[in-house]
């Protein structure tokens, strides 16, 4: 099926073993692919499962079917260490030019490695644990190969490529509130792996409005995740300069986030001493936007998600009154005083359920006589905001608009004398 197998026009995720890199590209008809330091034709790839391993050679695809390398048993005794080995250059008989020969010869990654451990004089005193850590480490060096993995938000957010953490983005989906049809925003300088992630969740029935502060919103992931028209139709992209427009006293254009002007002339004074020439591009047209500003003035979002390193009170500030009652507002950032500021600004307005929640991850290697935490890891994820917009007055369901005390309908007061006396 289209969803398991790779097709023409469909973007697929390479995943390079020896450096770790992913890369997302679109598989073209009698055209090649070129990954640094591969190029290759693709057409190997169109009816095959997503997952194989494939080997570079001659600018062709070779599928991989040995299998790969795990790490040994645990030993019985693991008290065996590499304390007293020396494990430098005189180790190894060959040298890295007979490297280089054989890779000049043709010789596969596996015989490569074959040699280096036939030549290697510690080898054989490394424990069972480094034996198959030092071979993995070789074969992924002198046998690099391409795995093929189907683009999905958490392929996306283990990889290298990502900015933000899996368990943050599972965290503010958690929060947010987002279900199949619902209206959202979502406010974002990254990238738009939030965007896309709420997207999924929204499909095709609501409605979800990018808020972007650059010249152009962020569409890569969008793209690498082939979404079809209907879930394309529901994404739609509002400039952050233009939110003054959703306030009733407008004020001026320069309390947005705006890029600073200074730094912009710098930017062109350079561009200008290195003879190249700046494109002239059109100032942004608030009329394609009217007919999106006039639905986000009608207050019947659901949510309000902001993942940002500028401040972003302002947003939010602008945004509030979009929200209807009980709409969720989820606020990540890197900072504790945007949060502190941002929590203010909602308990003076009006809220329920508020809590500030500080994201610290930590990986941790649980292997038998090799417990330990990684040495390279990303150990806080921000400080997440989450709240539930509250407003005074009795409200119909799925109405914004308060019940007139002289409407005709009974007031609570009213209700209350009106109840009868519950006596034991």
């Amino acid at each position: 099926s289209s969803g398991i197998n790779a097709e023409y026009g469909q973007h697929v995720a390479f995943i390079n073993t020896k450096t770790n890199e992913l890369k997302c590209v679109k598989v073209p008809r009698k055209q090649p692919i070129y990954l640094k330091p591969f190029s290759f034709q693709a057409d190997c790839l169109v009816g095959h499962r997503f997952g194989r391993k494939y080997q570079v050679l001659k600018h062709k695809l070779i599928e991989v079917t040995e299998p790969a390398i795990k790490m040994s048993e645990p030993a019985t005794n693991c008290t065996k260490t590499n304390e007293f080995i020396i494990d430098d250059t005189k180790t190894q008989v060959l040298s890295q030019q007979d490297i280089e020969d054989m890779k000049a010869k043709g010789m596969k990654g596996e015989d490569i490695v074959q040699n280096l451990v036939e030549n290697s004089t510690s080898f054989n005193e490394k424990t069972e644990f480094s034996k198959a850590k030092w071979l993995k480490k070789k074969i992924s060096k002198h046998q690099p190969n391409l795995i093929t993995r189907k683009p999905s938000i958490r392929l996306f957010c283990s990889s290298n490529i990502s900015k933000m953490r899996p368990d943050v983005l599972a965290k503010i989906l958690g929060n947010a509130n987002v279900w199949n049809g619902s209206k959202v925003f979502v406010a974002e300088c990254k990238d738009d792996l939030l965007t896309s992630a709420i997207a999924q969740r929204v499909h095709s029935n609501g409605s979800v409005v990018q808020i972007y502060e650059q010249k152009l919103p962020h569409i890569m992931y969008t793209r690498w995740l082939d979404f079809k028209k209907p879930q394309l139709d529901v994404l739609k992209y509002f400039p952050m300069k233009f939110l003054y427009k959703l306030s009733d006293d407008i004020p001026t254009e320069t309390n947005i986030i705006t890029v600073n002007e200074n730094d912009e002339k710098i930017l062109d004074d350079e561009q200008t001493e290195l003879g190249k020439r700046k494109r002239e591009e059109a100032e942004e047209d608030f009329v394609k936007h009217t007919s999106l500003c006039n639905e986000m003035k009608r207050n019947d979002f659901d949510s309000l998600v902001i993942s940002a390193n500028y401040d972003p009170l302002p947003v939010l500030d602008l945004l509030w009154n979009c929200l209807r009652c009980s709409g969720t507002v989820v606020i990540q950032s890197e900072f504790l005083a945007a949060i502190i500021a941002c929590a203010n600004f909602v308990n003076n307005k009006g809220c329920s359920e508020m809590s500030v929640v500080d994201q610290w991850f930590r990986e941790i290697q649980v292997l038998p006589g090799r417990t330990h935490p990684d040495m390279r890891m990303q150990t806080g994820g921000g400080f997440i905001l989450t709240c539930t917009k509250l407003a005074e007055g009795v409200y119909e369901h799925k109405s914004n608009v308060p019940v007139a005390p002289d409407n005709g309908k009974p007031d609570l007061e009213e209700i209350s004398a009106a109840a009868p006396a519950v006596t034991n």
